[in-house]
Order: structure tokens, then C-alpha cells, then sequence
């Protein structure tokens, strides 16, 4: 199942929702400082009068843009993906291809700002891409495009704050002033979408779909070793800070009321999976230990079309 990729839960978010094992590249904290912050914006001011000439990285990246996230010929996103998306990622993006995506979840008018080295974790050198434009009622829209072995892995933008603020900084180009981060706190829509992919990633990918496959097989979705112990901590602090967007989405008005019944069944089907692994803590290859995700993967998908269909 896929319900979005880091990217916003429509089409610009990580790698994201997945029962099956996707590609997973792990996010380098260890963020590069900006010892010089005048010189870095006075470099991209006097890069922006000239045309930008781009590298491959940034061809692809944009034409992910153009064809996959706002083009609506399947051929053609097909293609695409064949072509430019890691192998190990790309079931995901096939289902993703077959959502329609709203228009005002398409990013108009896109432009190459930036790419870099990026390294990860195990200091394996990676390439990401920042490119700029207007989605819906948001100027100044950002994404950035992360490439493993010279294809796309992820997407991630503002709404996707934890994964997409350390990666941003990794860029000389300043931040925009009215960034889609803070047009967010505003916009009930907006931040539903934020409240979308925190489920998908928090609590579906890193939480509830790595321990399903660490009591299957004694691995995370992605085959790697998986510090249980470390996961459930995680999972714990996901489940707080859930707690703070039902008291948000029970505030919103009536215009809001199939959003706020499908949250319902969906927060409510959270709490009750997390006691279960509560009372039966999960071990590696433990068949005895049954987690049921089935209602939780139905809820998800409602809540993203409830949500989807507001735009």
C-alpha cells in the first residue's frame, strides 16, 4: 500500500507507505553550518540573473515535476518511472501514478534552485535537488528531489516538516520568508495534509508496518536490523503527539465533518493497535504475535481521500 511518499501524501513525500520493502535511505542530521550566510545569498542573487544551466540530476528532477507529479498522461508516467525511479521504490510510485492529482496539490511554474552532495548516515555519497514554485494559494513551494545510484528515491516538501527542514538546510539558497512551512500553520487544508503524512510516515512506515515485518521476518520493511526497543520509543512519542491533532481536528467546523469521522475510526484504530503491542511487546519471528493492520490501512486510505477531496 502507498498512500504517499514524503512528498505530501499526494504526491511529494519520502519514500513512503508500503507494505512491501522500499528503499530506505537514512536522513543525516549532522546538517553542513552556513558560516557565511551574506556571501552564500549574495552567490545566488548573482547566479539568478544568468540562465541556469542544469545537470542531469536537475533535468530529471524537474521532469519529475512536469511529467510525473503534474502530468496527466499514464504512458508517459509510466515511462518515467521506469526510467528515472530506483527499482526498489518504484511499486510505490506505480500506485502513486494512478491517483489523480488535485490541482492544487501540483507545483506551477517549477524552477531548479540548487542541488548537492548529500551524504548519509554510512557517509555513502547521495544527490539532492531543490526546486521552487506555486502550489495552490502557496508561493514560494519547495521540494526536494533525493537521488540514490543516480535515481529518485523520495520527494519530500514543507508539509513533511521533521524529514524536509534537516534536509533543506543542507542548501545555500535562502529560505523563503512565506515558505508553504508557515502558510501551513493557517490553513486547515494544509494542515491536514501535514497531518496526513505524519500517519503515513510516523506512524505507518516507521512504526506499525516495521514491526508487522520484525514479528514476521526479524527485520524492518526495508530487510535491515531493527533496534525493537528503540522503535516502540518512537512509536510512543508519535502516539503523544497524534493526541495534540485529535483535539485540532475535533475544533474544526462542520465543513470539516467527514475528515472528522474518518480521523475518528483511524485515531481510535492507532490507540488500539499500540495497546496491543503494549500488552504483547514484539519480538523478532514471534508468528504467535498477531498485529492486524487491515482496519488501519482502510482508515488511512478514507482519510486520504476525505482530505484530498477538500482541494
Amino acid at each position: 500500500m502507498a498512500l504517499g511518499i514524503v512528498i505530501t501524501a499526494t504526491l511529494l513525500s519520502g519514500c513512503s507507505s508500503s507494505d512491501g520493502k522500499a528503499s530506505n535511505t537514512n536522513i543525516n542530521t549532522n546538517s553542513k553550518a552556513n558560516t557565511d550566510s551574506n556571501t552564500n545569498k549574495n552567490t545566488v542573487a548573482a547566479d539568478s540573473k544568468k540562465e541556469k544551466k542544469l545537470n542531469a540530476y536537475e533535468k530529471t528532477a524537474l521532469e519529475y515535476v512536469n511529467v510525473f507529479m503534474n502530468g496527466t498522461d499514464p504512458e508517459a508516467k509510466k515511462a518515467f518511472i521506469t526510467d528515472n525511479i530506483h527499482t526498489e521504490v518504484q511499486p510505490i510510485f506505480q500506485l502513486l501514478a494512478a491517483k489523480e492529482v488535485p490541482e492544487s496539490s501540483k507545483l506551477q511554474d517549477p524552477k531548479v534552485l540548487e542541488s548537492q552532495d548529500y551524504k548519509d548516515k554510512e557517509g555513502k555519497k547521495n544527490k539532492i535537488v531543490l526546486i521552487e514554485g506555486t502550489k495552490s494559494s502557496l508561493p514560494n513551494s519547495e521540494i526536494i528531489v533525493l537521488f540514490v545510484d543516480e535515481k529518485i528515491v523520495w520527494v519530500t516538501s514543507a508539509t513533511d516538516k521533521q524529514t524536509f527542514d534537516v534536509v533543506r538546510k543542507e542548501f545555500k539558497h535562502p529560505i523563503p520568508e512565506n515558505s508553504s512551512v508557515e502558510n501551513s500553520a493557517t490553513d486547515p487544508k494544509a494542515t491536514l495534509q501535514e497531518i496526513q503524512n505524519f500517519i503515513v510516515s510516523d506512524i505507518w512506515n516507521t512504526g506499525f508496518v516495521d514491526i508487522s515485518w520484525y514479528l514476521a521476518d526479524g527485520t524492518s520493511s526495508t530487510g535491515e536490523s531493527l533496534d525493537i526497543d528503540f522503535t516502540m520509543e518512537q512509536l510512543g512519542k508519535a502516539i503523544d503527539k497524534k493526541s495534540e491533532y485529535d483535539k485540532y481536528i475535533q475544533s474544526l467546523s462542520d465543513e470539516y465533518s467527514s475528515v472528522k469521522n474518518t480521523w475518528g475510526k483511524l485515531s481510535a484504530e492507532v490507540d488500539l493497535l499500540y495497546k496491543h503491542l503494549q500488552s504483547n511487546p514484539p519480538k523478532a519471528n514471534d508468528s504467535s504475535n498477531k498485529l492486524d493492520n487491515g482496519k488501519l490501512k482502510q482508515y488511512m486510505q478514507a482519510f486520504e481521500k476525505d482530505v484530498s477531496a477538500l482541494n
